[in-house]
């Protein structure tokens, strides 16, 4: 009776384990993570902090979605979820998730770094929405290659989009950018609508370029194994949008192949 008790206590564990590993050097369940995918970052089309609560509840229900919990804020900074602005979670709560500790975000700390709980929501900041099923503008990208395009694609994109892009490839490797369309509102100083570059893990340091008009941008490598990509389109005049591949590759090739 023991060892059959024992047999099926065992089949049981193994059933549930079989889902959790290691990955990145973080052990963590990929099942969660598969739906961490779903947390994005949204300020204002005002600018940054510019979100009371219930503002910040609007956002994120307007696009069927809710205020991200801490667990799903942190499931989605195990995979590379880095963004330096403070912003609106579940239950009145306001953070931001960090990957890498640096001296200008986080206070030279990882994790999510948390405010607490706000007891004025009036404040002002951004919000950390969660949707698993609203994947077409923004979000976090772990695959080794991968299309990305702006919203509604090949058809014109709407007025007053924001979307963010975070990529995240393994320690060791690099992302290339192709863009492969473009036609995005021209102005000379690329201020109504624009795409962002950044070699970093959010878009605070390592710009690269903003881009629009309708030609196509070179192809950008980053750095190291992260990048971002922040599309923003004003209140007036649209166009046919992007579509661009990222790639990841070995750093160590490419060195290679550069200095030799």
């Amino acid at each position: 009776m023991r060892v059959l008790l024992f047999l099926w206590t065992f089949c049981f564990l193994l059933k549930e384990v079989r889902p959790w590993g290691y990955r990145n050097g973080v052990f963590h369940n990929s099942i969660w993570l598969e739906r961490a995918a779903g947390v994005y970052h949204r300020e204002s089309r005002k600018g940054r902090y510019q979100l009371m609560y219930e503002e910040a509840k609007a956002v994120c229900k307007y696009e069927g979605g809710h205020l991200a919990t801490y667990e799903q804020l942190e499931a989605a900074r195990q995979i590379g979820f880095h963004v330096c602005a403070a912003g609106w979670f579940d239950k009145g709560r306001v953070g931001y998730p960090i990957v890498k500790a640096g001296s200008k975000c986080g206070f030279g700390k990882v994790g999510i770094i948390s405010y607490g709980y706000r007891v004025n929501k009036s404040e002002r900041w951004d919000a950390y929405c969660y949707n698993p099923n609203s994947k077409e503008c923004g979000g976090v990208l772990t695959e080794q290659k991968k299309i990305i395009q702006s919203p509604g694609f090949p058809d014109e994109y709407q007025d007053e989009e924001i979307c963010y892009w975070h990529i995240r490839v393994p320690v060791g490797q690099r992302i290339r950018l192709h863009f492969l369309e473009f036609d995005v509102e021209d102005d000379t100083s690329c201020l109504a609508d624009y795409l962002e570059v950044y070699d970093s893990y959010d878009d605070v340091s390592g710009f690269k370029g903003r881009f629009c008009g309708d030609y196509l941008p070179d192809d950008i490598i980053s750095t190291g194994n992260v990048m971002t990509m922040k599309f923003l389109s004003d209140a007036s005049i649209t166009a046919g949008g992007f579509q661009l591949e990222y790639v990841a590759f070995n750093a160590s090739l490419f060195l290679k192949n550069n200095f030799h």
